[in-house]
């Protein structure tokens, strides 16, 4: 019977995460975006994984590649159908989610060139090592926002400016 769980269990943790097709309609920044599934659902997506610099938000100033990080994912989704895996809810009720386009990981390009690093709010639930491989590359490379004298990662800044 024990035997029997095991196997069940690792076959749930095997299977693959649902996922559908969508058209992006709007980039909110370089990690939020709102798409239109093939049945006309409006899904609100948090790229998983990743976290780009703040963009100008209520009031507060954005950080130095924050508005370059959502026009480069503009430029890689907007307006394009994608394919996306959901990975569950995040706290704001968005979409966790792996992105797709022409057999690209999004999440792991947007790091690789330096708009985002690797989301390290909780522990990491998917593409785990490319992302880390794309960070270390970025950073070695100085792509994007590595380039900067003095970095500030997103969440240090959300911190200082008391974002949530």
């Amino acid at each position: 019977a024990a035997a029997s769980l095991m196997l069940l269990a690792t076959a749930a943790q095997a299977a693959p995460p649902r996922g559908t097709l969508a058209t992006v309609e709007r980039v909110t920044d370089g990690d939020t975006l709102m798409a239109t599934s093939e049945n006309a659902t409006t899904l609100r997506i948090r790229l998983l994984g990743i976290d780009a610099p703040e963009t100008p938000h209520r009031g507060k100033p954005g950080q130095p590649f924050g508005l370059e990080a959502g026009r480069y994912l503009a430029r890689l989704v907007l307006n394009r159908q994608v394919r996306i895996e959901f990975f569950g809810p995040d706290v704001y009720r968005r979409i966790l989610a792996v992105l797709w386009h022409d057999g690209a990981n999004v999440n792991v390009e947007m790091v690789r060139n330096g708009f985002a690093e690797v989301y390290r709010g909780t522990r990491c639930q998917a593409y785990c090592r490319e992302l880390g491989d794309a960070e270390r590359w970025a950073q070695r490379e100085r792509a994007g926002m590595w380039a900067q004298e003095r970095y500030e990662s997103p969440a240090a800044y959300r911190r200082r400016n008391r974002i949530s």
